[in-house]
């Protein structure tokens, strides 16, 4: 059997006619990975491997507990849960009432995360402890500050 020919020319996968079709690809360690074209448009949209991701998340979460940690007196607790495709933190001040000056500090952390940490969509939200029940399910999100709801 001959090896098959090598070709400098373009490999093309278009959503709307490939992207049904499978994609297989074969790097030199021998590993098959088999793809929809779609798979392979989506993960290079994503721009970097879910490895990168996983330690990008995972910076960004000791950077939130930092930042918490900093305003104890301001926050009672920090969850983070995933919300389709974005990542959502959710903030609970001491009070029962709405923290002017966290909202404000959250908006200044928002920026830095979105400036900092590549992983899409992130959102924060300051919820009341007494009805974080209805914003957070501990048992699908991850407690990043403070004590458990």
């Amino acid at each position: 059997m001959t090896a098959p020919k090598k070709t400098t020319d373009p490999i093309r996968i278009e959503k709307s006619r490939d992207g049904d079709s499978s994609v297989i690809l074969h790097p030199a360690d021998n590993d098959l990975f088999v793809r929809t074209g779609k798979q392979v448009i989506a993960s290079c949209q994503l721009s970097i491997g879910l490895e990168v991701w996983l330690d990008e998340l995972a910076a960004m979460g000791r950077r939130v507990h930092e930042w918490c940690h900093e305003r104890r007196d301001r926050v009672r607790a920090c969850y983070c849960a995933p919300r389709g495709p974005r990542i959502v933190y959710f903030f609970m001040p001491p009070a029962d009432c709405f923290d002017f000056a966290m909202a404000e500090a959250l908006a200044d952390l928002g920026m830095e995360l979105d400036a900092g940490f590549n992983v899409g969509t992130v959102e924060l939200h300051q919820v009341p402890w007494k009805e974080s029940g209805r914003f957070v399910d501990p048992s699908s999100a991850k407690l990043i500050y403070g004590e458990p709801i």
